[in-house]
C-alpha cells in the first residue's frame, strides 16, 4: 500500500482540482451564453467527468479492500496452525509442553505485531538488540 497523504497535501490537491473545475466550468460558461446548441455536450462532459472520478475512487477503495482481507485470511490461516500445535502439545511429555506453548504465543505475538497493518509497536516499550520487546522475555506460565 502506499503512503498516506498529509491533510496538508489533500487540501492542496483539493484546492487545485477546485480552482480548475471552477475555470473551466466558468470559460464553459461564457461559450455557452454565446452557443446554446452546445449546452447537452457541455453536460455530458461534466456527466462523465463525475462518472470517471466516482469509477476510479470505488477501484482504489475495492483493492484496498481486497488486500485487507488477504491480509485477514493469512493471518487466520497463521493462527489457526499455532493453535494446532498448542492444542498437539498436551499430548506431549510435560518437559517439552512449556516450551512448545512459549515459541507459539511468541510466533502469534510476532505475526500480530509485525505483518498486521496498522498495529504500530507500543510507544516507549525499550527493545532488545534481538528485536525482541522488554515484555516478550518475560516467562509466561502455561
Amino acid at each position: 500500500m502506499g503512503a498516506i497523504p498529509s491533510v496538508r497535501n489533500r487540501i492542496l490537491l483539493a484546492g487545485l482540482a477546485f480552482s480548475l473545475v471552477l475555470i473551466v466550468g466558468y470559460g464553459a460558461d461564457l461559450f455557452l451564453v454565446q452557443h446554446p446548441t452546445w449546452m447537452f455536450a457541455d453536460d455530458l462532459i461534466i456527466a462523465l467527468g463525475a462518472a470517471a472520478v466516482v469509477f476510479y475512487y470505488e477501484r482504489e477503495r475495492s483493492r484496498i479492500l481486497a488486500e485487507r482481507l488477504r491480509v485477514i485470511r493469512d493471518m487466520n490461516s497463521f493462527v489457526r496452525n499455532e493453535l494446532q500445535i498448542l492444542y498437539a502439545c498436551l499430548e506431549n511429555p510435560e518437559k517439552t509442553r512449556v516450551s512448545t506453548i512459549e515459541r507459539s504465543v511468541e510466533r502469534i505475538d510476532w505475526a500480530l505485531r509485525e505483518l498486521l497493518p496498522g498495529t504500530p509497536p507500543t510507544v516507549g516499550t525499550p527493545v532488545h538488540e534481538s528485536g525482541d520487546r522488554e515484555q516478550d522475555n518475560i516467562k509466561r506460565s502455561a
